[in-house]
């Protein structure tokens, strides 16, 4: 499955939604938009940053954000194992205050721009040695690229639910219609799978909080040790 951050660009969200489906309303749905703590994309162990080029520029600089993009790269770096860094677009649209520009002023603000971006891939690779970095000429030639790539992956190896990181599949369980999975996997270092095993194991959380249940029977199962066991039984109070 491709996860989209949902900041990301809202028409390239719309290409790629087309092309593959959406998981949120179609079974057979290939991409799912949710909102992500670093990265706009991801599939697999791939982790992908998007810039369309005259964003790339402005994130270099901080302008109009609270963070540039080589805090973001910072993230990317440290959180997956095969980050990237694409760019896509290639026609620059320079910003000059003060009314109507001129051909010069926009001549000249044009060549700034270029000169930024062009230092910042200079010094990408010394930076930031482990991601990979990919130029675009276009949107769509960005979407096709994050198509192609989706599928060979599938076609390599399956990612099911269980392999992502926890905040991921805490938010995705959100939208299941089972509200027993939805109230055990709230609690903190309680995954989905955790609490489908519980229910099978109990039959439904009144049996998992009755009095008779005891620490050392929740703690049959595989993963959760005593603090999480405590937590479960926490709901006792609450439920």
């Amino acid at each position: 499955m491709l996860l989209v951050d949902d900041r990301e660009n809202p028409k390239v969200i719309d290409k790629i939604l087309m092309r593959m489906g959406d998981a949120k309303l179609d079974s057979k749905g290939e991409a799912r938009v949710l909102r992500m703590k670093s990265s706009d994309y991801r599939m697999g162990t791939w982790g992908i940053e998007a810039k369309e080029i005259n964003d790339l520029y402005r994130s270099i600089l901080g302008l109009g954000r609270s963070r540039t993009v080589v805090d973001q790269l910072r993230d990317l770096e440290r959180e997956f194992e095969n980050p990237f860094l694409v760019v896509y677009g290639s026609k620059l649209k320079p910003y000059v205050p003060g009314g109507r520009p001129t051909a010069r002023h926009m001549a000249i603000e044009i060549a700034r721009m270029k000169k930024t971006i062009q230092q910042f891939k200079m010094n990408f690779y010394q930076r930031f040695p482990n991601i990979k970095y990919m130029e675009l000429a276009t949107m769509d030639e960005f979407v096709n690229w994050i198509v192609t790539n989706h599928h060979q992956i599938n076609i390599k190896s399956k990612i099911g639910v269980s392999k992502l990181p926890l905040d991921i599949q805490k938010d995705l369980i959100k939208e299941k219609l089972d509200p027993r999975i939805k109230v055990l996997s709230s609690l903190e270092g309680i995954t989905p799978k955790h609490a489908e095993d519980l229910l099978q194991k109990f039959g439904s959380i009144p049996k998992i909080l009755a009095v008779r249940t005891t620490q050392k029977s929740v703690m049959e199962i595989e993963g959760l040790g005593r603090e999480k066991a405590k937590r479960i039984l926490g709901l006792r109070d609450s439920y």
